[in-house]
């Protein structure tokens, strides 16, 4: 069969794909590659080819992320290799020689692929003549980025893919104070990756420096000197989700003096394949990734149960609440406990959200005298930016980051959310609380007696494949032409397109102000709403977050709180419902 001029007729291909597959069918560097390219060219499943070649993964709001296979929409050896080369030529381009002293961090997590990706990474750069430093195994992303700062070096690359499916990987980029890679170098990475013509021949790991645990004691030290407590006493459940956090979350919290500190065993052992999870699905948002130390922690009656996903940057948490129910909290409800925790010790300096995330971070940074940055756009990375701007060149103090997709950081040991430090948080407020004969869920119910009521929901609509893709682009871009009115019986008061927005990173976001509920009556029932549409960076879907907040009487009974609380959760779903139904 003549396979190029196969694809050159073929219909069902878009012009993008076609490009694509006769590159993979023509290069050197695919050659590994084209007896199965050429089996699906043979078995005419274009919609396969289209779906793995009609677009290049791009680097997202967690860098470069996706299923593992053939093709230039995948993870393998050829788009890990591109991404290495791509980075390699633009550090030097842009650092220039310093860049091979300098050198070069991976860490990997412990997904199937990820060793064997981040050696290959790790020859790609040694060809490089970069100074290489690899971690002996699996390892935290934040410890990642604490190694770039510790090493002083030019940047640092993880070879993971977070909490997402076990088929999947991916490959993030970090910059030398150990932040993710933003604009403009994301996309200067992407136009060098572009170009990349071919791949240096690999020697194996030749040349490369493997990292030992000077490191990690290093990083354990640093995390736990972030602690604001001595207290102890909480009985704690931990899961690692057969992720890294065994090295990084665990270990510092062992480090801390935490001793009633139970691990799931079966959830402990390192496996990219997650095989003891609900669906093999690693992610602390999802409630069937908790049943196991949920079952744990009514066993044992702990005080909190926390699970991290696989490359420990993000803290699930599970707590009790007044009726001895089990509950796993929001990422926007740890966030807010965990602020509320570091400012009320008296800490100084300057909070930072996303703005998905919750405005209760707004109200406590108000009540205890706090700065916060609250526009960035999602992505940790723009904290790392922002600690950039105004701590390290700047003259005002990091104190608090925290996003709803349950990431956080306190200091600036590292750059990137780490799931240590928050566990560390979290156990120490849970002791304290415990000492007092209280509880987490009942100091976050002050919280909103104090603040007022805010609650946030998040609906993900899935786009799966070529076809996936362009939907979103289309209801984007109908959004924008055709702008909408009113949303569940509440009327547009305003709509905020980030990609239009002046004075900060633009970004494909739109935000929807609303008026108050039709319900309401009252001056304090007039509860202010939000909702936020964007296309994942990381994953084929769109994402509808509703943020609500209805102030309250201090005096207000705790049956009439849940009750509130009940009441403003129903609107918050039926406003992502609502927008759900409008854009099917």
């Amino acid at each position: 069969m003549n396979y190029n001029k196969t694809i050159e007729e073929a219909t069902a291909l878009s012009p993008s794909a076609k490009t694509a597959i006769l590159q993979w069918l023509t290069e050197e560097k695919y050659t590994e590659y084209r007896p199965e390219l050429e089996q699906l060219i043979d078995a005419q499943d274009w919609k396969t080819l289209e779906d793995r070649f009609f677009m290049t993964i791009p680097f997202g709001t967690g860098g470069r992320r996706g299923a593992v296979g053939i093709g230039s929409n995948r993870i393998n050896n050829v788009t890990i290799g591109e991404s290495a080369q791509g980075f390699a030529t633009y550090l030097l381009s842009q650092i220039g020689e310093d860049v091979k002293r300098q050198g070069i961090v991976i860490a990997h997590d412990t997904r199937t692929t990820s060793r064997a990706f981040a050696e290959y990474a790790a020859g790609i750069f040694a060809a490089n003549e970069i100074k290489t430093y690899l971690f002996e195994s699996f390892r935290a992303t934040p410890e990642l980025s604490f190694a770039v700062r510790f090493l002083e070096a030019a940047g640092g690359v993880v070879i993971s893919a977070s909490h997402n499916p076990p088929a999947d990987n991916g490959f993030k980029a970090y910059w030398s104070d150990g932040g993710q890679i933003i604009p403009p170098h994301d996309k200067g990475i992407i136009n060098a990756v572009m170009n990349v013509q071919a791949l240096p021949s690999v020697d194996g790991l030749n040349g490369v420096i493997m990292i030992d645990s000077h490191i990690d004691n290093a990083y354990i030290t640093a995390v736990a000197n972030e602690s604001l407590s001595q207290s102890r006493s909480a009985t704690i459940v931990y899961s690692p989700l057969h992720g890294t956090g065994t090295m990084s979350a665990q270990k510092v919290l062992e480090h801390a003096g935490f001793s009633d500190l139970t691990v799931v065993q079966e959830q402990a052992t390192p496996d990219g394949t997650f095989p003891n999870l609900p669906n093999n699905i690693p992610n602390p948002e999802v409630p069937s990734a908790s049943e196991m130390v949920t079952q744990y922690a009514q066993r044992l009656q702990a005080d909190i149960a926390i699970t991290t996903d696989p490359d420990a940057d993000r803290l699930g948490v599970v707590a009790q609440d007044a009726d001895g129910q089990y509950k796993l909290l929001t990422g926007n409800q740890i966030a807010a406990l965990a602020a509320w925790y570091v400012a009320n010790k008296g800490e100084k300096g300057f909070m930072v959200r996303t703005i998905v995330t919750t405005d209760m971070l707004d109200a406590i940074a108000e009540d205890f005298g706090l700065k916060i940055y609250n526009h960035i756009l999602i992505g940790f990375k723009y904290v790392a930016q922002l600690i950039r701007e105004h701590q390290d060149n700047g003259d005002e103090i990091f104190l608090f980051g925290g996003e709803e997709s349950y990431g956080m950081l306190k200091g600036s040991y590292c750059r990137d959310k780490d799931a240590a430090v928050a566990a560390l948080l979290l156990c120490e407020l849970a002791s304290e609380l415990k000492d007092q004969g209280k509880t987490l869920l009942g100091q976050l119910d002050e919280l909103y007696k104090k603040y007022g009521v805010y609650t946030e929901t998040l609906a993900n609509i899935q786009y799966p494949g070529a076809e996936g893709f362009k939907n979103m682009q289309n209801i984007m871009r109908q959004l924008r032409e055709h702008p909408l009115t009113e949303i569940s019986g509440r009327s547009i008061t305003a709509i905020i397109d980030r990609e239009k927005f002046e004075g900060t990173e633009k970004g494909n976001v739109l935000i929807f102000e609303l008026s108050p509920h039709p319900a309401a009556a009252g001056p304090r029932q007039q509860a202010a709403a939000r909702l936020t549409i964007r296309p994942s960076g990381t994953e084929p879907k769109i994402k509808i977050y509703a943020q609500l907040h209805a102030p309250v009487s201090q005096e207000i009974s705790n049956e009439e709180l849940q009750q509130k609380k009940s009441e403003e959760l129903t609107r918050a779903k039926e406003l992502t419902d609502a927008f759900q139904k409008l854009i099917a």
